[in-house]
């Protein structure tokens, strides 16, 4: 089997020939951009740059998948109307004002088609750039933020918060204007060919939300954008990072596969609650084990993370979240060796 056909076919949960790794954001950016000289600001500005640096991790990791979408969770919220600045050293940008001051600003707020922002086209352009030079040998998988996220990106967290309880009907009002531009995402990504896309969910948590606010102003609207993606034909990846997930509201939902950090859960109990009803993708700690451990202790938590799965279709291995800045590249490689060594069929 390709790469392809390996993370493809897991996320359907049938049998591939060996556990896929899962490559998510700009991972282990020093080592990507260093190897072919270009910079983040570069690839936000130029779908060609991006794709070239997407590509280069790919070329230096061998994951199963490049991502078309980076870690700054600002870039659909900016087409919204935040406003950020780029920090001086080459990094994601920042916000510098947000688009909801005042909640009468929620009326101003109109959909926008992805292709036709200066910035939230980029990576859609890039992803179509990626398919044509990548795309047959592995997976280009499309990059969203949740719609709940990006209206905490255009808030701030704890404006939109206050306002989850003080002013609902307004907030209802702004996500419902994402939820139709994150349709229209969908919409583009499918028609330049990829097959997957993944939509960040972090606030998913207890240690954000209530489980009943997280029913009304998350799931409510995430179920709108997966009902959406999977009328299109894409498959659906849920990654969450919450340090408390909601897994099982999640689950609920049905999507192909739902992301999170080992660390966050109990996961011998985690994986048998998901097995057989959506695929799992098993973040090993990325903060700790492989930002400041060794290729070989990385390689033995994937291996312990394996055995416990066990045979069964519809598993994929990954980091929790990105991979820091600065992780050894010998650490992220290790991943790779060892799905494999112990993860294959």
């Amino acid at each position: 089997m390709t790469p392809k056909q390996r993370f493809l076919a897991a996320l359907d949960n049938e049998e591939a020939d060996r556990v896929p790794v899962f490559y998510q954001h700009l991972g282990g950016a020093k080592w990507v951009l260093q190897s072919c000289g270009k910079t983040m600001r570069e690839g936000f500005h130029n779908p060609e740059v991006f794709a070239e640096i997407a590509i280069e991790s790919h070329r230096l990791f061998g994951y199963d998948n490049v991502m078309a979408g980076w870690g700054d969770i600002l870039i659909e919220a900016q087409a919204h109307g935040t406003v950020w600045k780029w920090p001086e050293r080459d990094f994601y940008p920042r916000v510098d004002r947000y688009a909801i001051v005042e909640i009468s600003d929620i009326e101003k707020v109109e959909p926008v088609d992805p292709l036709k922002d200066r910035y939230w086209s980029v990576p859609i352009k890039a992803a179509s750039i990626m398919e044509s030079r990548v795309g047959k040998e592995v997976e280009v998988t499309g990059c969203i933020d949740s719609p709940l996220l990006i209206a905490m990106e255009m808030m701030g967290a704890e404006n939109l918060y206050m306002k989850l309880i003080q002013e609902p009907r307004m907030v209802e009002v702004l996500i419902t204007k994402v939820v139709e531009s994150s349709k229209m995402y969908g919409e583009r990504i499918k028609e330049i060919g990829l097959e997957s896309v993944m939509i960040e969910n972090g606030t998913a948590g207890a240690e954000q939300n209530s489980p009943e606010l997280c029913d009304q102003f998350d799931m409510r609207y995430l179920k709108a954008v997966l009902d959406k993606f999977r009328s299109l034909g894409l498959k659906t990846i849920v990654h969450n990072c919450s340090a408390i997930p909601f897994l099982e509201k999640e689950m609920a939902l049905k999507p192909n596969a739902i992301h999170f950090n080992n660390k966050a859960v109990d996961l011998p109990k985690t994986f048998e609650m998901m097995r057989g009803r959506a695929c799992v993708i098993s973040g090993i700690d990325h903060m700790e084990l492989m930002f400041k451990g060794t290729p070989q202790a990385v390689e033995e938590e994937a291996k312990r993370v394996l055995d416990l799965w066990g045979k069964s279709p519809g598993f994929i291995i990954a980091p929790g979240c990105e991979i820091p800045f600065k992780t050894p590249k010998e650490n992220i490689l290790s991943l790779r060796v060892a799905a494999e060594k112990f993860g294959t069929y």
